[in-house]
């Protein structure tokens, strides 16, 4: 196994919840050793949240908390401060997710932490980012979906707005801050001394919709619920089959709009007033999508998928997640893993979306609650009476 490319560095790790841990599990699994604080006598509150595994343990915390160790401290009362500040002096980067403003009153936002310790880089999400009226403002995963619009183009006049079925913008905030602080560690590098790399969902959220904000940007005006269809091109979306749901990607270029009229068996559509080019198809997509149903529906989904595949048409099957799992490319690329030294046959998890050198990053088990904390503190130069106040 290489070594990653951040071995040798620490991360202090104050994050709770789903953004921020992530994030600093793929620090982890870069080869950082991130130092998981806990605040006694619960930690996390997440190792009592979701489904549990064999072993007791909650998938949920131990899905983004993996590779780590846990030092239980209460930062907020002196001791723990104390405990906590000999931890940043021999760190490289401290990483919260809590609400903007909420660190000053511990001495850890990022003018304090800069003046005591000007090397260490300081790492943040928030939900609405760290200015304007909203910055103080906590949110989940949730929330910010509902406020960033992103709801508002998800789903269909049927459903109404509905969320992503996967917490995206927590993990895609969690993904654009480790880019952040890896570029602030390359700076480092040369100068010495460590900045500040935040992020946040809201941030991630307007990323996510560039090229859709472009056209309202132009237009004035918000797309309406479209369901799995695009509000650019047509046909792009879902459709359904006698045996099966189906996406298709009919549209990006007219040669493929040619190709899927030869496919259906429906050659006069090319030559339809209402679908004679995408700005048509677009306005008629109601239509479309009716006739392209009608046709789909007279034969199974495999055979369809089989002549999309000959024709060189974009196309694919709506897959249950179990089967995705499962699956020979999923397995293929090493995704779904169980750690070395798990102690539960059951504890597999996905793994950061990143390989090195063709390798994954190997990352081990989460920890148990507390279960480093005097070795760590004792290594960092605590006194032996402080580990006594600090630990049981």
């Amino acid at each position: 196994m290489v070594a990653g490319p951040l071995t040798g560095t620490t991360v202090v790790d104050l994050t709770r919840f789903v953004s921020g841990p992530f994030a600093t599990m793929v620090l982890a699994s870069l080869g950082a050793r991130v130092l998981k604080i806990e605040v006694p006598p619960l930690g996390d509150s997440y190792r009592s949240q979701g489904l549990t595994s064999t072993d007791g343990a909650s998938t949920l915390f131990e899905s983004v908390n993996r590779g780590k160790e846990s030092v239980a401290l209460d930062f907020r009362e002196p001791n723990g401060a104390d405990a906590l500040e000999l931890l940043l002096a021999g760190s490289d980067f401290l990483v919260h997710n809590a609400r903007p403003g909420a660190m000053e009153r511990y001495g850890l936002d990022f003018d304090s932490v800069h003046q005591r310790h000007p090397w260490l880089i300081h790492g943040s999400i928030s939900a609405f980012g760290d200015l304007g009226p909203q910055a103080g403002r906590g949110g989940f995963d949730l929330i910010v979906q509902a406020e960033s619009g992103l709801m508002s183009v998800t789903g269909s006049e049927a459903s109404g707005p509905v969320k992503v079925g996967a917490p995206m913008l927590d993990i895609g905030a969690g993904l654009a801050a480790v880019t952040a602080l890896l570029a602030a560690h390359i700076t480092r590098l040369t100068t010495g001394i460590g900045s500040e790399a935040s992020s946040s969902l809201l941030e991630f959220a307007m990323a996510s919709f560039t090229t859709l904000a472009s056209d309202v940007l132009l237009s004035g005006a918000s797309p309406t619920l479209l369901g799995s269809h695009s509000s650019s091109f047509a046909p792009y979306g879902g459709f359904s089959t006698r045996n099966g749901n189906i996406v298709i990607a009919g549209a990006g270029d007219e040669r493929l709009w040619l190709a899927l009229c030869e496919v259906l068996g429906r050659a006069e559509l090319a030559t339809d007033s209402r679908f004679i080019d995408n700005l048509s198809r677009v306005k008629h997509r109601d239509k479309l999508t009716d006739i392209i149903n009608s046709v789909l529906g007279s034969e199974d989904l495999e055979t369809w998928l089989e002549r999309f595949e000959a024709a060189g048409i974009p196309a694919g099957q709506v897959q249950p997640l179990h089967n995705v799992l499962a699956s020979p490319q999923v397995q293929a690329l090493n995704i779904i893993r169980t750690p070395a030294d798990a102690t539960d046959a059951t504890a597999a998890a996905v793994d950061p979306p990143f390989r090195i050198n063709g390798e994954r990053p190997r990352l081990m088990a989460s920890p148990q609650f507390g279960v480093n904390t005097r070795s760590v503190l004792r290594e960092f130069g605590a006194s032996l009476e402080s580990l006594e106040r600090l630990t049981p």
